[in-house]
Protein backbone atom coordinates (compact mmCIF):
# COMPACT_ATOMS: atom_id res chain seq x y z
CA UNK A 1 0.00 0.00 0.00
CA UNK A 2 1.33 3.47 -0.91
CA UNK A 3 2.55 5.62 1.97
CA UNK A 4 -0.17 8.23 1.37
CA UNK A 5 -2.84 5.58 1.83
CA UNK A 6 -1.19 4.43 5.09
CA UNK A 7 -1.23 8.03 6.27
CA UNK A 8 -4.91 8.47 5.42
CA UNK A 9 -5.78 5.19 7.09
CA UNK A 10 -3.80 6.24 10.14
CA UNK A 11 -5.60 9.55 10.34
CA UNK A 12 -8.99 7.82 10.04
CA UNK A 13 -8.04 5.33 12.70
CA UNK A 14 -6.88 8.15 14.95
CA UNK A 15 -10.16 10.02 14.54
CA UNK A 16 -12.10 6.81 15.17
CA UNK A 17 -10.15 6.08 18.33
CA UNK A 18 -10.74 9.61 19.64
CA UNK A 19 -14.45 9.26 18.88
CA UNK A 20 -14.69 6.02 20.82
CA UNK A 21 -12.77 7.56 23.74
CA UNK A 22 -15.28 10.44 23.84
CA UNK A 23 -18.21 7.99 23.71
CA UNK A 24 -16.63 5.96 26.50
CA UNK A 25 -16.17 9.00 28.74
CA UNK A 26 -19.71 10.28 28.12
CA UNK A 27 -21.30 6.89 28.86
CA UNK A 28 -19.24 6.51 32.01
CA UNK A 29 -20.31 9.98 33.21
CA UNK A 30 -23.95 9.04 32.58
CA UNK A 31 -23.48 5.96 34.76
CA UNK A 32 -21.78 7.92 37.56
CA UNK A 33 -24.40 10.69 37.62
CA UNK A 34 -27.30 8.24 37.51
CA UNK A 35 -25.79 6.07 40.24
CA UNK A 36 -25.17 9.10 42.43
CA UNK A 37 -28.78 10.23 42.09
CA UNK A 38 -30.09 6.72 42.69
CA UNK A 39 -28.05 5.98 45.77
CA UNK A 40 -28.45 9.40 47.36
CA UNK A 41 -29.92 9.53 50.83
CA UNK A 42 -33.69 9.83 50.93
CA UNK A 43 -36.10 11.39 53.43
CA UNK A 44 -39.20 9.42 54.47
CA UNK A 45 -42.23 10.81 56.29
CA UNK A 46 -44.26 9.08 59.01
CA UNK A 47 -47.54 10.53 60.27
CA UNK A 48 -47.98 10.56 64.04
CA UNK A 49 -51.44 10.57 65.61
CA UNK A 50 -54.53 12.21 64.21
CA UNK A 51 -58.20 12.77 64.84
CA UNK A 52 -61.46 12.26 63.00
CA UNK A 53 -64.55 14.40 63.55
CA UNK A 54 -68.02 13.00 63.03
CA UNK A 55 -68.96 10.04 60.86
CA UNK A 56 -68.05 7.30 60.25
CA UNK A 57 -65.74 6.91 63.24
CA UNK A 58 -67.14 9.38 65.76
CA UNK A 59 -70.83 10.13 65.49
CA UNK A 60 -71.27 13.56 67.04
CA UNK A 61 -67.77 13.65 68.50
CA UNK A 62 -64.09 12.99 67.90
CA UNK A 63 -62.05 9.81 67.58
CA UNK A 64 -58.29 9.95 68.20
CA UNK A 65 -55.82 7.88 66.21
CA UNK A 66 -52.93 6.93 68.43
CA UNK A 67 -50.52 5.33 66.01
CA UNK A 68 -47.77 5.78 63.43
CA UNK A 69 -48.55 5.68 59.70
CA UNK A 70 -46.90 3.73 58.22
CA UNK A 71 -46.26 1.56 61.26
CA UNK A 72 -43.41 -0.27 59.47
CA UNK A 73 -40.80 1.64 57.49
CA UNK A 74 -37.83 0.11 55.64
CA UNK A 75 -34.94 2.39 54.74
CA UNK A 76 -31.22 2.23 53.98
CA UNK A 77 -28.33 3.57 56.09
CA UNK A 78 -27.98 7.33 55.83
CA UNK A 79 -31.63 8.00 55.01
CA UNK A 80 -33.60 10.48 57.11
CA UNK A 81 -36.95 9.82 58.77
CA UNK A 82 -39.28 12.73 59.53
CA UNK A 83 -42.16 12.13 61.92
CA UNK A 84 -44.98 14.65 61.30
CA UNK A 85 -47.33 15.27 64.22
CA UNK A 86 -50.88 15.30 62.85
CA UNK A 87 -53.01 15.23 65.99
CA UNK A 88 -52.69 14.83 69.73
CA UNK A 89 -49.44 15.00 71.69
CA UNK A 90 -46.97 12.14 71.38
CA UNK A 91 -43.31 11.15 71.44
CA UNK A 92 -41.10 9.09 69.13
CA UNK A 93 -38.89 7.08 71.49
CA UNK A 94 -36.83 3.98 70.69
CA UNK A 95 -37.35 0.92 72.86
CA UNK A 96 -33.62 0.15 72.85
CA UNK A 97 -31.11 2.06 74.97
CA UNK A 98 -27.41 2.85 74.69
CA UNK A 99 -24.72 1.78 77.16
CA UNK A 100 -25.19 5.03 79.11
CA UNK A 101 -28.87 4.30 79.60
CA UNK A 102 -30.20 6.89 77.15
CA UNK A 103 -32.52 5.94 74.29
CA UNK A 104 -31.04 5.27 70.85
CA UNK A 105 -33.26 8.09 69.61
CA UNK A 106 -35.92 10.15 71.37
CA UNK A 107 -37.98 13.10 70.19
CA UNK A 108 -38.64 14.17 73.81
CA UNK A 109 -35.60 13.48 76.01
CA UNK A 110 -36.75 15.88 78.71
CA UNK A 111 -40.20 14.37 79.09
CA UNK A 112 -40.95 11.66 81.65
CA UNK A 113 -44.34 9.97 82.03
CA UNK A 114 -44.53 11.48 85.48
CA UNK A 115 -44.22 14.96 84.00
CA UNK A 116 -47.05 17.25 83.04
CA UNK A 117 -48.74 16.04 79.85
CA UNK A 118 -49.56 19.61 78.86
CA UNK A 119 -45.92 20.63 78.71
CA UNK A 120 -45.01 21.20 75.05
CA UNK A 121 -41.77 23.08 75.62
CA UNK A 122 -38.54 22.24 73.77
CA UNK A 123 -37.53 18.65 74.40
CA UNK A 124 -40.94 17.80 75.84
CA UNK A 125 -44.02 16.44 74.06
CA UNK A 126 -44.45 16.96 70.33
CA UNK A 127 -47.51 19.13 69.67
CA UNK A 128 -49.61 18.98 66.47
CA UNK A 129 -47.82 20.53 63.53
CA UNK A 130 -44.32 19.82 64.83
CA UNK A 131 -41.78 17.44 63.29
CA UNK A 132 -39.00 15.19 64.52
CA UNK A 133 -36.09 14.40 62.18
CA UNK A 134 -33.76 11.43 62.58
CA UNK A 135 -30.57 11.09 60.54
CA UNK A 136 -29.79 7.36 60.47
CA UNK A 137 -26.15 7.75 59.40
CA UNK A 138 -24.94 6.78 62.88
CA UNK A 139 -27.33 3.85 63.33
CA UNK A 140 -26.26 0.29 62.59
CA UNK A 141 -28.45 -1.81 60.29
CA UNK A 142 -31.21 -3.58 62.17
CA UNK A 143 -34.77 -3.22 63.42
CA UNK A 144 -35.58 -0.42 65.84
CA UNK A 145 -38.93 -0.47 67.60
CA UNK A 146 -40.17 2.85 68.88
CA UNK A 147 -43.09 3.86 71.08
CA UNK A 148 -44.89 6.88 72.49
CA UNK A 149 -44.03 7.49 76.15
CA UNK A 150 -47.65 8.35 76.86
CA UNK A 151 -49.40 5.61 74.86
CA UNK A 152 -47.64 2.29 75.43
CA UNK A 153 -49.65 0.51 72.74
CA UNK A 154 -48.57 3.06 70.14
CA UNK A 155 -45.67 1.29 68.42
CA UNK A 156 -43.75 1.52 65.18
CA UNK A 157 -40.83 -0.29 63.56
CA UNK A 158 -37.92 1.29 61.72
CA UNK A 159 -35.94 -1.26 59.68
CA UNK A 160 -32.51 -0.22 58.37
CA UNK A 161 -31.03 -2.61 55.82
CA UNK A 162 -28.07 -2.26 53.43
CA UNK A 163 -29.32 -5.10 51.25
CA UNK A 164 -32.52 -6.14 49.46
CA UNK A 165 -35.74 -5.30 51.22
CA UNK A 166 -37.82 -8.07 52.74
CA UNK A 167 -41.59 -7.88 52.77
CA UNK A 168 -42.93 -6.30 55.97
CA UNK A 169 -46.52 -6.62 57.14
CA UNK A 170 -48.75 -3.61 57.76
CA UNK A 171 -51.87 -4.30 59.83
CA UNK A 172 -55.24 -2.66 59.20
CA UNK A 173 -58.31 -3.12 61.41
CA UNK A 174 -61.48 -3.86 59.43
CA UNK A 175 -64.39 -2.82 61.63
CA UNK A 176 -64.52 -3.07 65.43
CA UNK A 177 -66.98 -3.04 68.30
CA UNK A 178 -69.15 -5.69 69.98
CA UNK A 179 -72.64 -7.23 69.70
CA UNK A 180 -74.21 -3.83 70.45
CA UNK A 181 -71.84 -1.25 68.98
CA UNK A 182 -70.22 -1.59 65.54
CA UNK A 183 -67.88 0.81 63.72
CA UNK A 184 -67.96 0.23 59.96
CA UNK A 185 -64.55 1.60 59.01
CA UNK A 186 -60.93 0.68 58.37
CA UNK A 187 -58.19 1.92 60.68
CA UNK A 188 -56.09 3.39 59.32
CA UNK A 189 -58.19 4.04 56.24
CA UNK A 190 -55.25 5.13 54.07
CA UNK A 191 -51.79 3.61 54.21
CA UNK A 192 -48.58 4.28 52.30
CA UNK A 193 -46.31 1.26 51.92
CA UNK A 194 -43.16 0.27 50.08
CA UNK A 195 -43.35 -2.05 47.11
CA UNK A 196 -43.27 -5.67 48.33
CA UNK A 197 -45.22 -4.90 51.52
CA UNK A 198 -48.02 -7.18 52.69
CA UNK A 199 -51.14 -5.46 54.04
CA UNK A 200 -53.17 -7.62 56.44
CA UNK A 201 -56.78 -6.77 57.30
CA UNK A 202 -58.22 -8.22 60.52
CA UNK A 203 -61.88 -8.06 61.59
CA UNK A 204 -62.25 -6.92 65.19
CA UNK A 205 -66.03 -7.04 65.58
CA UNK A 206 -67.17 -10.56 66.53
CA UNK A 207 -70.63 -10.03 65.03
CA UNK A 208 -70.19 -8.00 61.84
CA UNK A 209 -68.89 -9.47 58.53
CA UNK A 210 -67.02 -7.40 55.96
CA UNK A 211 -65.31 -7.84 52.60
CA UNK A 212 -61.95 -6.49 51.47
CA UNK A 213 -62.35 -5.71 47.77
CA UNK A 214 -59.70 -3.70 45.92
CA UNK A 215 -59.32 -1.99 42.55
CA UNK A 216 -56.39 -0.25 40.87
CA UNK A 217 -56.46 3.33 39.55
CA UNK A 218 -57.99 2.20 36.22
CA UNK A 219 -60.94 0.48 37.89
CA UNK A 220 -59.74 -3.10 37.40
CA UNK A 221 -60.40 -5.45 40.33
CA UNK A 222 -57.14 -6.62 41.94
CA UNK A 223 -58.35 -8.69 44.89
CA UNK A 224 -61.53 -9.75 46.68
CA UNK A 225 -61.80 -11.53 50.01
CA UNK A 226 -65.35 -12.63 49.14
CA UNK A 227 -65.59 -13.22 45.38
CA UNK A 228 -68.79 -15.27 45.70
CA UNK A 229 -70.69 -12.45 47.39
CA UNK A 230 -72.46 -10.02 45.09
CA UNK A 231 -74.92 -7.69 46.84
CA UNK A 232 -77.83 -7.95 47.28
CA UNK A 233 -77.19 -11.68 47.31
CA UNK A 234 -76.90 -13.95 50.34
CA UNK A 235 -74.69 -12.99 53.31
CA UNK A 236 -70.99 -13.11 52.43
CA UNK A 237 -68.82 -16.05 53.33
CA UNK A 238 -66.08 -14.05 54.99
CA UNK A 239 -63.16 -14.49 57.36
CA UNK A 240 -64.14 -15.06 60.99
CA UNK A 241 -64.04 -11.75 62.88
CA UNK A 242 -61.15 -11.49 65.32
CA UNK A 243 -59.73 -14.87 64.31
CA UNK A 244 -58.76 -14.96 60.66
CA UNK A 245 -57.36 -12.25 58.43
CA UNK A 246 -57.06 -11.37 54.76
CA UNK A 247 -53.73 -10.32 53.24
CA UNK A 248 -52.51 -8.85 49.95
CA UNK A 249 -48.86 -8.42 48.93
CA UNK A 250 -48.25 -5.35 46.75
CA UNK A 251 -45.46 -5.96 44.24
CA UNK A 252 -46.35 -3.09 41.91
CA UNK A 253 -46.39 0.64 42.63
CA UNK A 254 -49.67 2.49 42.29
CA UNK A 255 -52.80 3.67 44.09
CA UNK A 256 -55.35 1.04 45.08
CA UNK A 257 -58.84 1.72 46.43
CA UNK A 258 -60.52 -0.90 48.60
CA UNK A 259 -63.91 -1.13 50.28
CA UNK A 260 -66.44 -3.41 51.94
CA UNK A 261 -69.16 -4.54 49.53
CA UNK A 262 -71.65 -4.48 52.41
CA UNK A 263 -70.94 -1.05 53.88
CA UNK A 264 -69.65 1.14 51.01
CA UNK A 265 -71.41 2.96 48.18
CA UNK A 266 -70.21 4.32 44.86
CA UNK A 267 -71.34 7.94 44.57
CA UNK A 268 -70.19 10.15 41.74
CA UNK A 269 -66.66 9.04 40.94
CA UNK A 270 -65.59 7.67 44.33
CA UNK A 271 -66.47 5.25 47.09
CA UNK A 272 -67.92 6.50 50.37
CA UNK A 273 -68.54 4.68 53.61
CA UNK A 274 -66.29 1.81 54.59
CA UNK A 275 -63.41 2.32 52.16
CA UNK A 276 -59.71 3.16 52.08
CA UNK A 277 -56.64 3.40 49.88
CA UNK A 278 -53.24 1.75 49.67
CA UNK A 279 -50.53 3.89 48.08
CA UNK A 280 -47.61 1.70 46.99
CA UNK A 281 -44.37 3.56 46.24
CA UNK A 282 -40.74 2.56 45.60
CA UNK A 283 -39.60 4.02 48.93
CA UNK A 284 -36.26 2.28 49.20
CA UNK A 285 -32.99 2.60 47.34
CA UNK A 286 -33.19 -1.10 46.51
CA UNK A 287 -36.08 -0.33 44.15
CA UNK A 288 -34.04 2.43 42.53
CA UNK A 289 -31.12 0.04 42.04
CA UNK A 290 -33.44 -2.08 39.92
CA UNK A 291 -33.93 0.79 37.48
CA UNK A 292 -30.21 1.53 37.68
CA UNK A 293 -29.36 -1.94 36.35
CA UNK A 294 -31.62 -1.40 33.37
CA UNK A 295 -30.43 2.09 32.39
CA UNK A 296 -27.12 3.07 33.93
CA UNK A 297 -25.51 -0.34 33.68
CA UNK A 298 -26.21 -0.27 29.93
CA UNK A 299 -24.27 3.01 29.76
CA UNK A 300 -21.42 1.45 31.73
CA UNK A 301 -21.30 -1.56 29.40
CA UNK A 302 -21.26 0.72 26.35
CA UNK A 303 -18.49 2.79 27.91
CA UNK A 304 -16.36 -0.33 28.42
CA UNK A 305 -16.96 -1.54 24.85
CA UNK A 306 -16.13 1.90 23.42
CA UNK A 307 -12.94 2.07 25.48
CA UNK A 308 -11.82 -1.38 24.30
CA UNK A 309 -12.47 -0.42 20.67
CA UNK A 310 -10.56 2.85 21.14
CA UNK A 311 -7.56 1.01 22.62
CA UNK A 312 -7.63 -1.47 19.74
CA UNK A 313 -7.73 1.40 17.22
CA UNK A 314 -4.72 3.08 18.83
CA UNK A 315 -2.71 -0.15 18.88
CA UNK A 316 -3.56 -0.82 15.25
CA UNK A 317 -2.58 2.72 14.26
CA UNK A 318 0.82 2.38 15.91
CA UNK A 319 1.33 -0.90 14.11
CA UNK A 320 0.50 0.70 10.75
CA UNK A 321 2.86 3.61 11.44
CA UNK A 322 5.66 1.17 12.22
CA UNK A 323 5.01 -0.58 8.91
CA UNK A 324 5.24 2.66 6.96
CA UNK A 325 8.37 3.59 8.82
Amino acid sequence: MPATMWVRAGRFTGRLSRLFVIVSVVCFLIFVVSAARTLAATTYHVKVGGEVMGLPLARGGMAWFNGYDPAVLIIHPGDTVTWDLVGGVHTVTSSATLSNGSFVFDSSPLFTPAGALADMGPGMLLPPGSVYDLDTSSLAPGTYQYVCKIHNAMKGNLMITPGPVTSPIVNVVAGWGDHVYAVQAFAPENVTVARGTTVRWTLMNPMEPHTITGFNSTGVKQWDSSPNFNPPGPPPVMIRPGVDSFSVTFNNAGTFTYFCKVHAYYIGQSWVGMSGTVLVVPLTTADAVGSLSAVSYASLALAIVALVVAIYAVVRRKSEIQKTG
